[in-house]
């Protein structure tokens, strides 16, 4: 069993995620092509969040690993208000987010097209 099967598998143990989210992780796991050769470090890339409300409202953010890693080391957390994003598990995001960056995973980490037409993305590259 691959490292983040483990990982996935541990945080449903301890009851960080729910069963259904452990399931979607896996399938995603299951859907990742071959990796992808960079020359670049881990550190050098970037996580990217996009998101585009059915408003019109656009969101563009872009964080350097290392900046985030620095962060979490001194902090121990993402400083992100978890209270303030209506319908949506910050927490477990954050979390989802901090456990790609220890495994170095590359690519579209999470996806969301809401039935409302909201659009989110975050990927690291």
């Amino acid at each position: 069993m691959n490292e983040e099967v483990k990982r996935i598998l541990k945080m449903v143990e301890e009851g960080k995620i729910s069963a259904d989210k452990a399931k979607d992780l896996m399938e995603a796991l299951e859907n990742v092509s071959a990796p992808v050769v960079s020359t670049k470090s881990y550190e050098d890339k970037f996580l990217r969040v996009k998101v585009l409300s059915a408003d019109g409202d656009k969101v563009n953010i872009q964080l350097p690993i290392k900046v985030i890693k620095a962060i979490l080391n001194v902090t121990g957390k993402l400083p992100v208000d978890t209270l303030n994003i209506k319908g949506v598990n910050t927490e477990e995001l954050i979390e989802t987010i901090v456990s790609c960056l220890d495994s170095e995973v590359m690519g579209e980490i999470v996806s969301v097209d809401s039935a409302d037409g909201d659009i989110v993305r975050i990927v690291i590259e």
